[in-house]
């Protein structure tokens, strides 16, 4: 299993924007289920936000880059250039 995450960090003047574009694209999603959270006290200025998905191989989360990804990070370099900023990780569960 893996969890998949994506940080999004927003400036303070358009996060709202943002948050309203990822629920209606991402999180409405009906492929994959999506969990978004807004970080407390985050160390960087404005706003960060985290949408994560578990996936049951690495497979499915290169279907997710596709559909969500891609569209996001194209909306960002279109609209929202030096306002918004966002990296993503990929972690695998240990078993005990």
């Amino acid at each position: 299993m893996f969890l998949y995450n994506v940080s999004v960090i927003a400036e303070e003047t358009i996060h709202q924007e943002v948050v309203s574009w990822i629920q209606d694209n991402i999180v409405q999603s009906q492929k994959f289920q999506v969990h978004f959270l807004e970080m407390l006290q985050s160390p960087h200025e404005g706003m960060t936000y985290c949408i994560q998905v578990i996936f049951p191989t690495e497979d499915h989360i290169a279907d997710f880059q596709q559909v969500h990804l891609i569209p996001l990070q194209q909306l960002i370099s279109d609209v929202y250039k030096d306002k918004v900023f966002l990296f993503d990780s990929t972690m695998k569960y240990l078993k005990k």
